[in-house]
């Protein structure tokens, strides 16, 4: 019953790590309403300032450019009763911070809901603005009935993970508050907070109720044409492992075709194309990776992942030779290609201050105690490690696998020949030194699959 009660607990763990990833990526769904207005009035305590000219007080939405500057969405500033009055320029309904200043003396943020066709009336008074202020609108209104709901279900999953619950009391929980997050949505749909409830609605729902998740994704794509980043990649991935790749490739397609601004298909494409190299689909990536630079020529940062997946798909695809490397082991013996031919052996390039390694650093004992007996090897590349660093990291854990010696390579090198652009990353090699998958992140799940395969096609040919 305790290994019962620890699965289910360590299970709504990455639950309510999914839901609030899925809750913050915005869906980009496209807007025609003008605005939002941002109108209201700041004064001054009389008791600071009894001159009753409460002008110049200025108020600030930024947003940073790719180019790490600063783009203006809003600006406004009191005139000498401490009203103001203003239109936001935005591309998307969100949550932005809200600059409060006079005389280039920062007074307060907030954290604002901006929505087109959404009037925000903003008041306070200084000095002090935090306490004073009042934000309201419709759109925040429905936000704050939002943020309620999701702070009030953090504390029962709270609750879930350090008390432990039965799995069929897990279940009554999840189905609630799914509901409850989905009635949100239903009474809001054309809102931010409501389009949020809609995401964290479905996306608690994988493992518990499948088909109602697929019938709430259905009803959101109906609403908005488009889904949440985080809840698009977590539906495509469900339909990869339950179904098929070509049923994952044919929803992103769906989702595609919907979307009519090719800036709001860009990361669809992005995900399909990613797809599609990774399982082995290599040829239809390199044709969509054409019509992609194409279509975002004009696009720097697009170019830039378009460059990046392009040497991957030439070096780093599956079923492509793996680079040749040669190392060093911390007892200072050879780990090479020609060491470990013949052999599959998994890589792995990450920093062991990498707080997410950290993290899985036991999973990675766990598939190597398992796999090892069927001839798996593992190399870790600690890139950035010191002694101090090392002797740190395995202070409280033992160590069953070589580490490079950190001595014996060029970290720069290694991030330019494996496209290292987050750590950690795997390689999964099979015994002809050909590339099986890539995994970034966290991937465990990928990862045994992958291991199965390779292994058991390793015991079939010898």
């Amino acid at each position: 019953m305790t290994g019962q009660y620890s699965y289910m607990k360590h299970l709504v763990a990455l639950l309510l790590f999914s839901f609030i990833a899925a809750g913050l990526a915005g869906c980009s769904s496209a807007q025609t309403e003008i605005g939002p207005i941002v109108t209201g009035q700041i004064t001054v305590d009389p008791e600071l300032d009894s001159s009753g000219d409460y002008s110049g007080i200025e108020l600030l939405v930024p947003r940073a450019s790719v180019e790490g500057q600063r783009d203006t969405l809003f600006y406004s500033v009191t005139d000498s009763s401490g009203q103001h009055y203003g239109v936001a320029d935005i591309d998307d309904s969100g949550l932005y911070p809200l600059f409060v200043s006079r005389n280039n003396q920062p007074l307060g943020i907030f954290n604002v809901v901006l929505a087109k066709g959404d009037t925000l009336t903003f008041n306070g008074q200084l000095p002090n603005i935090s306490e004073t202020a009042t934000i309201e609108s419709h759109e925040n209104d429905i936000y704050e009935q939002y943020d309620r709901l999701q702070r009030s279900f953090q504390r029962v999953a709270n609750f879930i993970n350090t008390r432990g619950m039965s799995r069929d009391s897990i279940e009554t929980e999840i189905l609630k508050w799914s509901d409850l997050f989905w009635g949100l949505y239903q009474s809001n749909p054309d809102t931010y907070a409501g389009e949020r409830a809609a995401s964290a609605s479905v996306s608690m729902l994988e493992g518990w109720n499948n088909d109602r998740m697929l019938a709430r994704t259905d009803s959101m794509l109906a609403q908005y044409n488009s889904l949440p980043g985080g809840l698009r990649s977590q539906i495509t991935l469900f339909y990869a492992s339950r179904d098929s790749l070509e049923r994952s490739v044919e929803f992103l397609s769906q989702i595609e075709n919907k979307i009519s601004d090719s800036d709001q298909k860009l990361p669809v494409r992005q995900e399909l194309i990613k797809l599609l190299f990774d399982s082995s689909r290599s040829e239809r990536a390199e044709q969509l990776l054409v019509e992609f630079k194409q279509t975002y020529a004009d696009n720097p940062t697009a170019i830039e992942w378009a460059d990046r997946m392009d040497f991957d798909i030439s070096t780093l695809s599956p079923g492509k030779p793996f680079p040749a490397f040669s190392f060093q082991n911390s007892e200072g013996q050879p780990v090479s290609s020609e060491t470990l031919e013949g052999t599959p052996f998994m890589i792995e390039f990450t920093r062991l201050d990498n707080g997410e390694y950290q993290q899985q650093y036991e999973q990675v004992v766990a598939l190597y105690q398992v796999y090892r007996n069927f001839g798996l090897n593992i190399i870790t590349v600690p890139i950035g490690a010191n002694d101090v660093v090392f002797n740190a990291f395995f202070e409280e854990r033992s160590r069953f696998w070589e580490f490079a010696d950190p001595e014996s390579f060029y970290s720069e090198e290694l991030r330019l020949q494996y496209n290292l652009n987050r750590l950690p990353t795997r390689f999964l090699v099979n015994g002809q030194g050909d590339i099986v998958q890539r995994y970034v992140g966290n991937e465990f799940d990928r990862i045994i699959q992958g291991l199965q395969k390779t292994l058991t096609q390793q015991q079939t040919e010898s």
